[in-house]
């Protein structure tokens, strides 16, 4: 019965990281963005674009010695999940009906992820067992104008995770379900962008106090 239980487990196990290429869609804005991220009394007249479309998102990989191992494409609503977001930050925090108004122009420039291992080529094929680091990034432009005034600036934000995969007679199983984990990283490195846009929304304001 034991053995019957751990085999099945591997299985469900390779079963949830074989049959879909699609990386599961969150948009939801972290506690921590919303506790960061003051209350405006501005009326936000926001654009966002993107550019990246709906589609195939690029995962890189690398080996322990730095070098590029290859690349895979997965599908993910790059533009919908950005769009989401950052819509629901300026409904949260800026205010409607405010008679002091900011023009906003938000773009999504890139959104990529990678993958590092940390454990040599020569072990992974002794023990079948392989370590690496998988994080999420995002460059965003931003253009506000305010006060007469037009400010400008980029950013690049990130997020990771550790991730473990185990290679067995039945095939490779990972510690984590990986699409959940790439799900999770790509929501949390747009919720650093939100955080990040409103530091400089900070400066923008003091600088026209």
């Amino acid at each position: 019965m034991k053995y019957s239980s751990v085999t099945t487990l591997i299985f469900f196990c390779i079963l949830a990281t074989a049959c879909s290429s699609t990386i599961p869609l969150q948009t939801n804005l972290s506690d921590q963005t919303l506790l960061n991220a003051e209350n405006k009394n501005i009326k936000a007249d926001y654009v966002l674009n993107s550019e990246v479309p709906d589609g195939t998102i690029q995962q890189v990989y690398f080996r322990k010695n730095g070098n590029r191992s290859g690349d895979k494409e997965f599908e993910y609503k790059s533009e919908t999940a950005f769009k989401q977001m950052w819509s629901s930050y300026f409904d949260n925090k800026f205010n409607d009906y405010a008679d002091d108004q900011m023009r906003i122009t938000a773009t999504l420039k890139d959104l990529y992820l990678e993958q590092q291992s940390s454990t040599s080529v020569g072990a992974q094929l002794l023990t079948g067992n392989q370590k690496s680091n998988v994080e999420a990034v995002g460059v965003v432009s931003v253009e506000v104008a305010y006060e007469g005034e037009t400010y400008k600036d980029e950013f690049e934000v990130s997020s990771s995770d550790y991730q473990e995969t185990q290679s067995t007679e039945y095939g490779t199983f990972s510690k984590e379900n990986p699409m959940e984990q790439r799900s999770t990283l790509l929501q949390s490195a747009l919720n650093r962008s939100i955080v990040q846009f409103d530091n400089f929304i900070r400066q923008v304001m003091t600088a026209n106090e």
